[in-house]
């Protein structure tokens, strides 16, 4: 049933059969297995493990313009820490021009909403947001008990299945630290260094989210050579452990930043007022797994809500709302007929 419900799904969306018939098969096995424990099942290749890195504020223009065709006019950026009206290139960030040429990317994902990261990180967790603007500074009191709802999230879907999870990260901000539930929750929400100790243990939970100190954000104001050195330490961490062969890496920015990109974001939600709310500006997805093709692009419109519908359908989830019920899922970066591939160490 899993199988025949998958596949008519993803033909209905895609018209993937092939792959989705593959993916059903991955998830059957997923589904058996102890969350954190890579599958000993033989025959069966699977994805187990989601990893999404979350960086901040850069449109895809921004930092893949050249990968446009055509290539975005935008002027070449000359400071690592002030990205106005600029583009970087494969020489600024070559890590991620790598990852996304060597794996996959996505050209067509937007931010749920048309404004700052705080709702945006919400949208990634709750698939709503009870706010369009950031609250006010200081940061401190962007979480409980100041700023403090009590949404449905997917940390709740994925307890009930009795699939383990964790963000590691609270510096700047970590959106599970504004619902009450796990405003002081230690075992959810862990600082960045537990990552390395957990995939050393092999301890790492089935879905995790990983959020950097504001200094490795890329948020502007900081420089982004540091931040793509600290992306590809996690990376390079999980492609070191037992981990890879079962991990899909997620890579994307929370909002596009001061930079607009060129292509105009599909319209489906606006305010009351008449201003459009959703969707937000473009920015970039890296998918990096080991049944990633090597430049696998997807053009199909994705947005923060595809992650966690993503993560539903890899582990049987009820949707949180109608966005990521009718969000395009992230099945075509995935070919699990094919071995899988090495890392690659960077």
């Amino acid at each position: 049933m899993l199988a025949t419900g998958l596949l008519r799904r993803s033909l209905r969306r895609n018209g993937l059969a092939f792959r989705a018939v593959v993916l059903a098969t991955a998830l059957a096995v997923a589904a058996c297995c102890t969350p954190g424990t890579a599958s000993s099942t033989q025959g069966h290749a699977s994805i187990q493990h989601v990893v999404i890195v979350v960086k901040e504020n850069h449109s895809f223009d921004n930092y893949f313009g050249s990968l446009n065709a055509p290539p975005s006019s935008l002027a070449h950026c000359e400071s690592a820490t002030v990205q106005d009206k600029c583009q970087y290139d494969s020489g600024d960030i070559p890590a991620y021009y790598r990852y996304a040429r060597e794996f996959g990317y996505a050209d067509n994902y937007f931010t749920d909403v048309r404004g700052p990261s705080w709702p945006n990180d919400m949208m990634m967790i709750a698939a709503q947001s009870p706010l369009t603007a950031d609250p006010p500074q200081p940061l401190s009191t962007w979480a409980c008990p100041v700023t403090c709802y009590d949404l449905p999230t997917i940390g709740e879907r994925l307890t009930q299945r009795g699939v383990g999870w964790r963000n590691y990260g609270d510096d700047p901000y970590n959106p599970f630290r504004s619902i009450q539930r796990y405003a002081n929750d230690r075992v959810h929400n862990v600082d960045v260094p537990q990552l390395f100790s957990d995939l050393n243990s092999g301890n790492l939970p089935a879905v995790a989210w990983v959020r950097p100190a504001g200094i490795d954000s890329e948020h502007p104001g900081f420089n982004i050579h540091r931040g793509e050195q600290w992306t590809v330490s996690i990376v390079n961490a999980i492609m070191n452990s037992r981990f890879w062969s079962s991990t899909a890496i997620l890579v994307t920015w929370d909002d596009a930043g001061t930079v607009a990109d060129h292509v105009r974001p599909p319209i489906v939600a606006g305010s009351p007022s008449g201003n459009a709310i959703r969707y937000g500006e473009r920015v970039a997805l890296l998918v990096i797994s080991p049944f990633t093709p090597r430049g696998m692009v997807s053009h199909e419109i994705l947005s923060h809500a595809s992650l966690l519908r993503f993560v539903e359908d890899l582990f049987r989830l009820q949707p949180l709302t109608f966005r990521d019920r009718g969000a395009n899922s992230l099945d075509g970066f995935f070919d699990l007929s094919m071995a899988p591939r090495a890392p690659l160490i960077l």
